[in-house]
C-alpha cells in the first residue's frame, strides 16, 4: 500500500466538469488502467483518492493535485502512462511522485493558489486601430488593473442566496504582478479557512473602471504546508 500524489492538467471539455464529475472520472480512470486503488473501510467504502482544491467550473488549470492510496507500489512511469491512455484527451498526468503514508491528506495542507488572469480584447475594440494605438490600448487597461490593485481596500459586492453585501478582497490577495506578455499573475488565498476565487479580482476592476470585458482564468499551481 502506497500514496501516490499526481499533478495533472485540465482543459477544454474538462473545464466545464464539476469536481464530482472530476472525481468519478478519476475512480473509473484507475479501474480502466487496473491500477487498483485502496477502500475505505464502513458501510459505504470509497476509493482513497483526495483531490487538493476543487476548481470552479470553466477555469483552465495546469496545477490540479491528487493523492491516492494504490494497492501496489508500480514504476511512476508506468502509472502515469497507463492513467494517461485512458484519460480524456482534455486532462493529462502532468507529473507524480510516491509520498510518505502518514502525510496530511492533500486537501487540508492548502493555503493558496496561483492565477493567470488574461483580458480579452474584442473586435469591436479594435476595429479602426493600427498596432500603436491597439498597444496603448491594452498599456491602459494594464495602467488601470495596476492602480486598482494598488488601493488599500477592494470591496467588490459578494451575492448569495440569502443576502449581497460588499466585502474587502484585498486581504485575500498575496500577490500580483504582471508577466511580459501583459496577463496579470495573482496569488490569492485558497482553502477551507479562506479563499478568494479570482473571478472577484475582475468583477471589482469592471467596476472600477465601468466597463464589462471579458476574460480567461487559468490556475497555474496549488500551494500547500
Amino acid at each position: 500500500m502506497v500514496k501516490l500524489r499526481a499533478v495533472y492538467s485540465k482543459s477544454k471539455e474538462s473545464m466545464y466538469l464539476s469536481h464530482l464529475d472530476i472525481m468519478g472520472v478519476f475512480e473509473k480512470t484507475f479501474r480502466r488502467a487496473n491500477i487498483p486503488l485502496e477502500y475505505s473501510k464502513g458501510y459505504n467504502p470509497r476509493p482513497e483518492i483526495v483531490f487538493a482544491h476543487p476548481l470552479s467550473v470553466g477555469i483552465e488549470s495546469n496545477g490540479e493535485i491528487f493523492e491516492a492510496i494504490l494497492v501496489d507500489e508500480l514504476p511512476i512511469a508506468y502509472v502515469i502512462r497507463e492513467l494517461n491512455k485512458v484519460l480524456p484527451v482534455s486532462i493529462t498526468i502532468l507529473s507524480a511522485e510516491y509520498i510518505s503514508l502518514t502525510e496530511k491528506n492533500i486537501m487540508s495542507r492548502v493555503y493558496a493558489a496561483t492565477y493567470i488572469i488574461e483580458i480579452c480584447y474584442k473586435n469591436d475594440m479594435l476595429i479602426g486601430k493600427n498596432k500603436k494605438q491597439i498597444e496603448d490600448l491594452k498599456m491602459w487597461y494594464k495602467s488601470k488593473l495596476q492602480e486598482y490593485l494598488d488601493q488599500d481596500y477592494l470591496l467588490v459586492i459578494k451575492k448569495s442566496q440569502e443576502r449581497m453585501e460588499r466585502i474587502d478582497i484585498k486581504t485575500m490577495l498575496i500577490s500580483y504582478d504582471f508577466l511580459l506578455d501583459g496577463n496579470l499573475e495573482v496569488t490569492v488565498n485558497t482553502g477551507s479557512k479562506s479563499n478568494l476565487k479570482p473571478d472577484y479580482i475582475m468583477v471589482g476592476f469592471c467596476e472600477y473602471i465601468s466597463q464589462n470585458l471579458e476574460y480567461n482564468i487559468k490556475r497555474e499551481k496549488i500551494l500547500f504546508n
